[in-house]
């Protein structure tokens, strides 16, 4: 069983609350676009970092890479609230 979207949480709050079809689509699209932001961020973080396992890397391609998987990690807690 997966968990629903945050896409999927944010039509329930609104309809819940009566919000109309028109007026979600603004927030709806907008919770979309950043939760697909995110997924994508955290993909190409992890290619990056995969690809430099297996290559020579150098000490500030590193730092960029850690400093990318924080910036994911640390939206993790938002996403499961």
């Amino acid at each position: 069983m997966s968990l629903p979207t945050m896409k999927q949480k944010a039509i329930f709050i609104l309809k819940a609350r009566g919000v109309g079809e028109t007026a979600r689509k603004t927030p709806v699209d907008a919770v979309g676009a950043v939760e697909d932001s995110v997924g994508s961020l955290a993909r190409s973080v992890y290619t990056r970092g995969s690809v430099s396992t297996h290559v020579v890397t150098t000490r500030n391609e590193v730092l960029t890479i850690k400093a990318y998987a924080d910036a994911v990690l640390a939206d993790l807690p938002q996403i499961h609230k």
